[in-house]
């Protein structure tokens, strides 16, 4: 059922997957989806995540400077991805006006990206890294936006390189 509901948002945008057309490309009832799901931009969003779920796991022995570039580069990977970004592009635009997707966009995806950057940013305060008034929410905002905004606006995406000096340089504004 999650590729079912992939192949039907790539090719037709959000509103194409919609739980009855997944229910015939999948070949199971309506109800079988519903008893798993809540809505069709939940079956995507969990395919999505599904896919890319170690884009968030922080890799062994990593600074957490270096955790923190690893997700942003693996964000920015999955955001150039031409089976993932333009999906997510499209749940992105569909969500501006469809409660439900914006409320599975947020639940799903955002924030368990969101709060894994949060946590790494918080245990390098804790560890004294970092000074102890950073806002936490204003550094996930800094690293995590650039690729989702290049992403949105069909900008060139930004390379590895890019990535560690821009997140390096968010960085070194909140060092002691």
């Amino acid at each position: 059922m999650l590729t079912a509901a992939a192949e039907l948002a790539l090719a037709g945008g959000p509103a194409a997957a919609s739980v009855e057309a997944i229910a015939r490309r999948a070949e199971v009832s309506r109800t079988t989806i519903y008893k798993w799901w809540p809505s069709a931009p939940a079956i995507v969003l969990e395919g999505l995540l599904d896919s890319v779920r170690d884009s968030i796991t922080r890799p062994p022995g990593s600074t957490s400077v270096e955790a923190v570039v690893h997700h942003v580069c693996a964000l920015n990977a999955i955001l150039v991805d031409p089976a993932v970004g333009p999906l997510l592009r499209n749940v992105i635009a569909a969500s501006a006006s469809d409660p439900a997707i914006q409320q599975a966009l947020c639940d799903q995806w955002i924030a368990p990206r969101r709060a894994a950057v949060a946590a790494t940013v918080r245990d390098a305060v804790e560890g004294g890294e970092l000074r102890d008034d950073v806002d936490v929410e204003v550094v996930v905002d800094a690293v995590v936006s650039p690729p989702y905004y290049r992403l949105v606006l069909g900008m060139p995406p930004l390379d590895d390189r890019a990535i560690d000096g821009l997140v390096r340089a968010v960085w070194r504004g909140y060092r002691h």
